[in-house]
């Protein structure tokens, strides 16, 4: 017999030994299920399987953040301040008003038209020079060759793109490639570089760029503008504090704080010419309203000097009070004189409209005629229509101001404000044409209406002061008119010197109060957070890919695979046997395989029916250890004092006979062919309780021989003979063997390996199984190693084991798997 196979030393409490029937009993209360694998238990255990998985891709996030770190620049925040004008009191200096309020500043500031000329000054749409292989610079002429590109200047019509130049090994050429088109230019030294480019470039060839090739990308403005737009910081409280303060992020301190300075120059420069230039257009309005009034007020003049002229001779008389008007009152000449001065008024209005909209329909600017007419300035919709029509002719005169062509539709306007000159200009014509000539002649139809009232209102009242001499009424309404005339223009004239004087007195809005100062250090060195992020990125992925691959990983590994997945119940867990392995076991280990069988026996005992005990033990695919667990087991019944019998109904590749120190044939299957008799079958092991039935000859009809008369003749003897009888078959997935043998003995166990069983294979197979004959008691774990905490609860505790004093605990069960 082979030595590896030592008798289980110790009996659990079991049934009597002799002839007894295996233990009829209630099944095992709550064995079905056993401890479900925890969350926390799968995710140690899969951090135990994969830890050096997980090593490895943080070590790879650890050096990847570090890489990252050192090519990462390092970044200057410089910070400057700028001072917000603030309105005046009424006992203060005439002074405009701010251009822009709010939130306007911010976007002034962002805006491309403050950006772009800043871009321009000081190159930053150039990004080198650097020599093949170099870093990535920032905008502008950066690093130790920055010299080559210092004057380099851009025409309106210049090429963006990637561009090489080559200088020659004696210095005395160069060559120029646009790298994306490949379209090259050549020269000496000291021509201009790149004019068909659009440059305007001519460069100090050093002698240490000799045979040297720099790279170097020219972008267009608006990107320059956008790349500083998205360094720069502005923050306005827009609670009423006056001072803007402004941050601009880089990577060289010196030139990023010439570019602040730059900005802020530009901020005030052009916050000037804005204010100066609405200024000029608010007192060019005023100018032309004055002149009106001027007008009216000559005209006024004239007339009343002409009626005094003519009525000179005319008789002059105090107004009597008619006997009967209005109770002899004198307040019914006033309503008189009243009402005949409206109609009058209303007339002039009428005659002043028709003119100023004839004028409006020629093309003659005639909005300030139209703003002198009293009767206007009681239409609120007509004086919209004007309002609107001033709004749009100023914002034309400032595009005008600023260069624009009438046929330019998307023009930059100092401010940030975009034009489209042909909408204006439409604009203006629909609204002389169409809308302002609509409204005006609802205003003359509201005249007529008005004068027809008046007049039938005056005639009535002209019968009843005939007596009233007409000169001194018409003398006196001829005065009132200008005084009227006097009143409007002293009132223009005071709006036109204020105008001129806030023009003449005008300041920027914005002025510099904290230019900006280059730092020694950088702001923002993020180094460690990347290195972190690093360390970070590269655990969590290793984590992640680790339960990607236990989540994808088709094979046992847990408990509730088997009880939940499979709806198998756990007899029992085999621990890892290192002797079968080649190394050699301690005697605490050695104590945990030979309690797990006594644990597998114990829950056999109360599990089997009624009757003699006749099971099969089988396994999905090989290499699972179903003979390892069914000699082992057919040890541990032997053991507990049962008449045990084990056949090897393997035919195929059975190997039982080497594990008890027999041979193979004569067997099984000669006794199923009529070659031995049966009583030469059975063969006696070491154990006395323990009888062995080899597989014999191999055969090819072996799973036909299996399923006839002769093998059912046997089980049924061998039932009636032992009180145990255990039959290790082929795996599940070699034929029909197994099946054949599982209807036999009516019992089955099925043997899964930690690790090593597909769980999709073991699942097909059982389908078969459930449609045979065969009770399916449960499943035996092979294979778990000591240190998987997901199956600790099948574990037994250290130094408990049950020995005979000076026996040596350390020989294990048979190994065969």
């Amino acid at each position: 017999m082979n030595t590896q196979l030592t008798p289980l030393s110790g009996n659990l409490p079991s049934f009597p030994a002799g002839g007894g029937a295996l233990g009829a009993g209630s099944p095992l209360t709550g064995s079905s299920g056993g401890p479900r694998t925890s969350p926390i238990t799968r995710f140690l255990s899969t951090i135990r399987r994969f830890k050096w998985l997980v090593v490895l891709m943080t070590l790879i996030g650890l050096g990847a953040g570090f890489l990252v770190s050192r090519m990462r620049p390092e970044t200057y925040v410089v910070q400057a301040s700028m001072l917000l004008a603030m309105p005046v009191g009424d006992d203060g200096p005439i002074a405009a008003g701010a251009v822009l309020g709010g939130d306007q500043w911010q976007k002034f500031m962002r805006s491309y038209k403050s950006l772009e000329p800043v871009a321009r000054a000081h190159r930053l749409y150039l990004i080198g020079p650097k020599r093949l292989g170099g870093p990535t610079l920032p905008h502008g002429p950066s690093g130790p060759d920055a010299a080559l590109l210092n004057g380099l200047e851009i025409g309106p019509a210049y090429t963006p793109g990637e561009y090489s130049i080559k200088f020659s090994s004696d210095g005395k050429s160069w060559e120029l490639t646009q790298l994306k088109t490949s379209r090259k230019s050549r020269g000496t030294v000291g021509d201009s570089i790149g004019k068909d480019f659009g440059f305007a470039w001519s460069p100090k060839v050093e002698s240490r760029w000799f045979g040297e090739t720099f790279d170097f990308d020219a972008i267009t403005l608006r990107e320059a503008a956008e790349d500083i737009n998205s360094r720069l910081g502005v923050d306005i409280d827009f609670r009423g504090a006056r001072f803007v303060k402004l941050t601009l992020a880089g990577q060289e301190s010196e030139k990023t704080a010439a570019t602040l300075n730059a900005l802020l120059k530009e901020y005030e420069t052009t916050a000037a010419v804005m204010k100066r230039v609405n200024l000029t257009a608010e007192a060019g309005v005023v100018d032309t309203q004055l002149r009106g009034a001027y007008d009216r007020l000559v005209g006024a003049e004239q007339a009343l000097l002409a009626f005094q002229t003519g009525s000179i001779t005319k008789p002059r008389m105090e107004l009597p009070v008619t006997p009967g008007l209005q109770s002899t009152s004198p307040q019914g000449y006033s309503a008189f004189i009243a009402k005949r001065e409206a109609a009058e008024g209303l007339r002039r209005d009428r005659r002043d409209l028709q003119e100023a909209l004839a004028k409006a329909q020629s093309g003659e600017i005639a909005v300030d005629l139209f703003l002198t007419i009293p009767s206007v300035g009681s239409s609120t919709e007509l004086k919209q229509v004007l309002g609107d029509l001033v709004s749009t002719e100023t914002q034309l005169r400032t595009a005008r101001a600023q260069g624009y062509s009438d046929d330019c539709r998307a023009c930059g306007v100092t401010g940030g404000t975009i034009y489209n000159l042909p909408e204006l200009l439409l604009r203006i014509r629909e609204i002389r044409s169409q809308t302002l000539p609509a409204y005006a002649q609802a205003v003359l139809r509201r005249l007529d209406n008005e004068i027809a009232r008046l007049d039938g209102e005056v005639a009535n009242a002209g019968k009843q002061l005939q007596a009233i001499p007409s000169t001194t009424i018409e003398e006196n309404r001829l005065k009132r008119e200008l005084a009227l005339a006097d009143e409007t223009y002293k009132s223009l004239t005071g709006r036109s010197e204020n105008a001129r004087l806030r023009e003449a007195s005008a300041l920027s809005d914005l002025s510099i109060y904290d230019p900006a100062v280059a730092p020694l250090l950088p702001k923002k060195n993020r180094k460690s957070v990347i290195i972190a992020m690093g360390l970070l990125g590269g655990l969590v992925g290793g984590l992640g890919l680790a339960f990607l691959l236990d989540l994808t990983d088709k094979r046992v590994r847990y408990a509730d695979q088997i009880t939940s997945g499979l709806g198998l119940t756990i007899l029992g867990v085999v621990p890892e046997i290192r002797r079968a392995k080649g190394e050699t076991p301690s005697a605490e280990e050695a104590a945990q395989v030979i309690e797990a069988f006594r644990t597998i026996r114990l829950n056999l005992s109360h599990t089997m029916g009624e009757g003699r005990g006749v099971l099969t033990i089988s396994s999905p695919s090989p290499g699972d250890g179903k003979s390892l667990v069914a000699s082992n087991l057919a040890l541990s019944f032997a053991e507990s004092g049962y008449r045990t019998l084990l056949i090897d109904g393997d035919t195929r590749r059975g190997e039982l006979h080497r594990t008890f120190g027999q041979e193979r044939r004569p067997g099984l299957l000669d006794h199923l062919t009529g070659e031995l008799d049966l009583a030469q079958l059975p063969r006696k092991t070491s154990h006395p309780m323990l009888t062995l039935i080899t597989a014999g000859s191999r055969k090819r009809n072996g799973p036909e021989l299996l399923g006839g008369v002769l093998m059912r003749e046997l089980i049924s003897s061998m039932r009636e003979a032992y009180d145990v009888v255990v039959v290790d078959s082929p795996p599940l997935g070699a034929g029909i063997d197994p099946f054949v043998l599982g209807t036999l003995t009516g019992n089955m166990i099925l043997v899964m390996r930690s690790g090593a069983t597909e769980r999709d294979l073991a699942e097909a197979k059982l389908q078969i199984v459930d449609q045979l004959p065969i009770r399916l008691i449960g499943a035996v774990l092979n294979d778990v190693r000591s240190s998987a905490s997901e199956y600790k609860y099948y574990s037994y505790s250290y130094g408990y084991g049950a020995t005979d004093e000076g026996e040596d605990v350390g020989k294990l069960p048979a190994t065969t798997s």
